[in-house]
């Protein structure tokens, strides 16, 4: 789904307003100034420690992580969106074709879930999986989410397709189960750079959702 379906870095960025609004009000910190900060971390950085290393700048309590953590994944992000070809491929090829659909997806359930209803995807798929509705040790690769998915979509691997962006984890289960698989690379997505071993990458390799059709 995060960089594959939408792009994910408007919804860090949504977060990051819900963050420096709840400082805001907390604190004499002006909001626009701490949400151009954690952009200026996140950028430097990287993820991880993108808040603790705000609050050290603004001189701020380090008790505040915790509820800056909650008030981020709690948000409800209202400026992301489908990318083009997603919206096209989900609301029209896939219908047309009467192709079962369904998204797998790893991270903190209430912001996965969070994101999934924003972009409105539970009314475009038939099966929706948050791996850690089942506990993060269920996380890909570990088989369990794509077992389930073509046990919940009744199809066997030979006949599914398993569309990612990440060759981290994406593939190599999939590619075992006997699943097709298929990487899509955006201009900005963040595993753009990413290249592994032969076994961890995909079957194929697409730039756009419309060319999908070519390996379904």
């Amino acid at each position: 789904m995060d960089d594959t379906l939408y792009y994910e870095l408007n919804y860090v960025k949504s977060g990051f307003r819900a963050v420096s609004e709840y400082i805001a009000l907390r604190y004499q910190v002006d909001k626009d100034e701490f949400y151009q900060e954690l952009l200026n971390i996140l950028e430097i950085e990287g993820r991880g420690k993108t808040f603790n290393i705000a609050l050290e700048k603004f001189v701020l309590p380090a008790a505040e992580l915790e509820k800056m953590i909650d008030v981020y994944r709690s948000h409800h992000p209202e400026n992301i969106k489908l990318y083009e070809d997603a919206l096209e491929i989900l609301n029209r090829y896939l219908k047309e074709k009467r192709y079962k659909t369904g998204i797998i997806t790893d991270g903190n359930s209430e912001v996965q879930w969070n994101k999934i209803r924003s972009l409105g995807l539970d009314e475009k798929v038939n099966q929706i999986i948050v791996t850690d509705d089942f506990g993060v040790n269920k996380r890909k690769p570990h088989f369990f989410s794509y077992q389930r998915m073509l046990k919940l979509l009744q199809v066997k691997a030979e006949e599914a397709v398993y569309v990612g962006d990440n060759p981290v984890k994406d593939f190599i289960t999939a590619r075992k189960l006997r699943l097709k698989t298929v990487r899509i690379i955006r201009e900005h997505g963040m595993h753009i750079g990413k290249r592994m071993a032969a076994k961890y990458e995909a079957d194929y390799e697409i730039n756009t959702l419309k060319d999908l059709d070519q390996y379904i």
